[in-house]
C-alpha cells in the first residue's frame, strides 16, 4: 500500500487493491520528499478561535484558525472518522466513507450509524458542494482539481481542511510527528484537550513499556514488510513509512527497497529476513480482516516464496492492510503486537488485542 502524496498509503499500496482508481498514484509519480513539522507546537491554546498549521496536498505547511469548533465534518480518511467517534464526536460528522476492513469492536455500532457519501472513496466536487460541509478531512491527493478540489479553494469558501499527518509523504514518519500530532489537533479544534491529552499520557506510557521490555537488544531481528498485490505481485514497504519507525521501537530492523515499489517474487527471494511482517486485504470482504491464520496460510501458499526461511520458520507478523495505514487509534496497539511476536521472551504472554 506504498505512495501518493504520502503513504496516503499512498499509492495506497494499490490502495487496497481498488483504491489506486479513486487517487493513489504509483511511487514514480511520489513527489520530493517533504520535512514535516510538529503539528501541535503551532496550536494555540483557546478554542475558539484556534490556529493551527496542518498542510495542503503537497506538504507545504497551511495556516487555518477556526473560528468555531466545526459541526459538519466530511472525512473521506477512515483513520479520522475513527478517532473522531472515539473521542465522541460523531454528532460532528456529517458524512464519511466505510472502512477499508472492519471496525473496532468499539466503535461498530457507532460507526454503523454514521452517513456514508455515494462515492466509496472520495466524492466528486459536486457532491462535496452538496454536502456543504464546513471542515474536510482527507488524504492529500483528494485535495485535487481531480477529485473534489484544492485546498486553497475550500479555505476561501470558509470551509476547514486537514490532511492527517501520518497520509504525508515525507523523509520520517515518527508517532510524535504523525499520531500524536492528529491527536493533539483534534483536541485542540474540538475544545477537548483534557481528553486528548489523557490519550496521549495513556499513549506514551504504552510505547515507553515497550522500549523499556527491548532495551539492550544487541540482535536485532530483520522484518521486511511485504503485501500481495494482482498478477504475483507484491509490495515492499520502504523506511518512510510509519510502520517502520514502529518496527524500530519494537526492538527490529526494518529491511527493503530504498523506495516502496511493486515487485516479482523474485526480487523479495533477494531479501532473508528473520521475520516477515505480511499486511493483508481480504479479496472477499472490504468490510472484513483476515484473522491472523488466515493471512499466515495466504502467504505459505504462496509456492514462489517458501524456500524464505522466514515463512519456513512461521516468522510472520500479520496486520490487515488499514491497521498498518491508519495513522490513528490502531497504531500503539499494532507497535505492541510487533514487539511482542519479535520477541515474545520480554514480554508476559498476556493475549494480543489489535483493538
Amino acid at each position: 500500500m506504498p505512495t501518493g502524496v504520502r503513504k496516503t498509503i499512498t499509492f495506497l499500496l494499490t490502495c487496497f487493491l481498488a483504491i489506486a482508481a479513486t487517487g493513489c498514484s504509483s511511487p514514480s509519480q511520489a513527489p520530493p520528499r517533504l520535512r514535516l513539522s510538529s503539528t501541535a507546537a503551532s496550536l494555540t491554546t483557546q478554542t475558539p478561535p484556534v490556529t493551527l498549521t496542518n498542510f495542503d496536498a503537497n506538504g507545504q505547511p497551511s495556516v487555518y484558525t477556526y473560528q468555531q469548533i466545526p459541526s459538519r465534518v466530511v472525512i473521506t480518511h477512515p483513520g479520522a472518522t475513527e478517532l473522531l467517534l472515539e473521542f465522541g464526536l460523531e454528532n460532528r460528522i456529517l458524512s464519511t466513507v466505510a472502512l477499508y476492513g472492519q471496525p473496532l469492536d468499539r466503535l461498530t455500532e457507532k460507526y454503523a450509524k454514521l452517513p456514508l457519501m455515494q462515492a466509496r472513496y472520495a466524492p466528486s466536487q459536486e457532491e462535496m458542494f452538496e454536502l456543504q460541509p464546513d471542515m474536510i478531512i482527507s488524504w492529500p491527493h483528494h485535495f485535487s482539481d481531480q477529485v473534489f478540489g484544492n485546498i486553497a479553494s475550500w479555505q476561501e469558501r470558509g470551509v476547514a481542511t486537514y490532511i492527517l499527518p501520518s497520509a504525508l509523504h515525507q523523509d520520517k514518519l515518527t508517532l510524535e510527528n504523525t499520531v500524536y500530532a492528529s491527536i493533539a489537533d483534534i483536541g485542540s479544534i474540538f475544545g477537548i484537550t483534557a481528553k486528548t491529552n489523557q490519550y496521549l499520557t495513556d499513549y506514551r506510557t504504552r510505547v515507553a513499556r515497550v522500549e523499556t521490555a527491548v532495551r539492550g537488544i544487541t540482535h536485532k531481528k530483520t522484518v521486511l514488510v511485504l503485501q500481495m498485490q494482482a498478477d504475483g505481485k507484491f509490495s515492499l514497504y520502504d523506511s518512510s513509512y510509519l510502520i517502520s519507525s514502529l518496527i524500530a521501537i519494537a526492538g527490529g530492523q526494518h529491511i527493503g527497497t530504498t523506495h516502496t515499489s511493486i515487485v516479482g517474487a523474485e526480487q523479495v527471494l533477494a531479501y532473508d529476513p528473520d521475520f516477515i511482517l505480511f499486511v493483508s486485504t481480504n479479496p472477499k470482504s472490504n468490510n472484513k480482516d483476515l484473522t491472523d491464520q488466515e493471512a499466515i496460510t495466504t502467504l505459505q501458499a504462496i509456492s514462489e516464496l517458501r524456500s524464505m526461511r522466514a515463512i519456513e520458520q512461521g516468522n510472520i507478523i500479520h496486520l490487515p492492510f488499514f491497521t498498518v495505514n491508519n495513522g490513528g487509534l490502531r497504531t500503539i496497539a499494532a507497535l505492541e503486537k510487533i514487539a511482542k511476536t519479535l520477541y515474545p521472551e520480554r514480554f508476559n504472554q498476556s493475549k494480543i488485542h489489535l483493538h
